[in-house]
């Protein structure tokens, strides 16, 4: 986190003790926020990613310890490092002060040698917490996308539809899934090698997720199929969506190696429609899909139950 990026609020109804504050931190190079009171002091937090606070104990309207348990409560992705700055110096203040969930206290009046140093130690705890949540988001990727497509992997997809399903029957929409299997997958890998395969199932995952909408997911079932969660759509809608990924793969060949690869799809369609069973769902859907081969591939074949 740089200091060009860092952002720290002063939550301070004392107008000359805010301008002082300001200076000191504007010369530090940080960017700095103003609040005269705690209701305005969670408005900027609620609207600017702050990741420090200066808060003052004694404010209008609601007071710093109080402003303090609510940023607690917030729900947001990040930390935000909170200095209670007060005239109050009681061991039993300062105790309270942390337990609400103060990281440091200084005391008025202090130096800002002294408030420097607290600063910069928050700054390290923060950015230690940045490169924390990257790792773990990191590792989130890696266990939830395929590492060749970059689309979902199979638990994850299976993940996100048992999730959309919950949701569907929740709200009284239907949920469908589509089946697309790459047509005679082996011969180009036969023909051409495992290489120029792996590229070939990229760029199919790649048309597959443009010919979606945002809000759909694509996932890698395995080989050379894949899944396709499509939530609020019923069959025959899923079925247009289905025919929009067949003809963008089927109608432009793929460019790989200097080579011009034909590919096609078939691809089954299934809905909660049937059930909002899961295994069930997917099981009617992979029998469409078989369907779909059966009738001479590059089709889009719809659960006939």
């Amino acid at each position: 986190m740089s200091k060009s990026k860092f952002k720290v609020l002063i939550a301070e109804d004392d107008r000359d003790a805010r301008k002082l504050c300001r200076d000191f931190l504007e010369n530090l190079n940080f960017d700095v926020y103003e609040a005269s009171n705690g209701t305005d002091a969670l408005g900027t937090i609620e609207k600017e990613e702050i990741s420090m606070v200066l808060l003052d104990w004694v404010m209008p309207g609601i007071e710093g310890i109080e402003v303090c348990r609510r940023i607690r409560d917030l729900d947001i992705n990040r930390y935000i490092y909170i200095i209670m700055v007060t005239g109050k110096s009681e061991k039993k203040d300062i105790i309270e002060g942390l337990q609400v969930g103060a990281d440091d206290y200084v005391v008025k009046p202090f130096s800002f040698q002294e408030l420097k140093v607290r600063i910069m130690s928050g700054e390290r705890i923060l950015k230690l917490e940045k490169r924390l949540r990257e790792a773990h988001e990191k590792l989130y990727e890696l266990s939830a996308y395929d590492s060749l497509t970059g689309v979902f992997n199979r638990s994850s997809i299976l993940d996100k539809f048992s999730q959309e399903l919950e949701r569907g029957q929740r709200i009284g929409h239907e949920v469908s899934v589509i089946f697309a299997d790459i047509d005679d997958f082996k011969s180009i890998n036969d023909k051409f090698g495992h290489l120029i395969g792996d590229e070939v199932l990229k760029e199919v995952a790649d048309i597959m997720s443009e010919n979606c909408r945002n809000y759909d997911f694509v996932g890698r079932y395995g080989g050379e199929e894949f899944v396709i969660i499509v939530p609020g759509l019923k069959s025959d809608c899923a079925c247009s969506v289905a025919e929009r990924m067949r003809k963008a793969v089927c109608e432009s060949p793929i460019h790989v190696a200097n080579m011009e690869i034909p590919v096609t799809l078939s691809l089954g369609v299934a809905s909660s429609k049937e059930s909002y069973d899961s295994k069930e769902i997917i099981d009617l859907a992979d029998k469409a899909l078989y369907e779909a081969k059966k009738s001479g591939k590059n089709s889009t074949v719809k659960s006939k139950r």
